[in-house]
């Protein structure tokens, strides 16, 4: 995935975690630029209520509208 791609959240592979009671998950993501380097199989995924980091397995990629 490349910074500005917009992500949901894949019901089949998804882990929830604490930060799903804030919204992580929730809605259409942006893939933003991490504060760090990430390994490969993870993204920083702006949710409509917050920024958490993402496995890519755990995300869908969607088309821009």
């Amino acid at each position: 995935m490349n910074i500005g791609d917009k992500v949901i959240k894949n019901e089949k592979t998804w882990i929830p975690n604490d930060f799903d009671g804030w919204g992580r998950g929730i809605g259409v993501g942006i893939v933003v630029e991490p504060p760090f380097e990430l390994p490969d199989e993870e993204v920083d995924v702006r949710w409509p209520a917050g920024r958490c980091f993402e496995f890519v397995e755990q995300l869908i990629k969607i088309e821009a509208k």
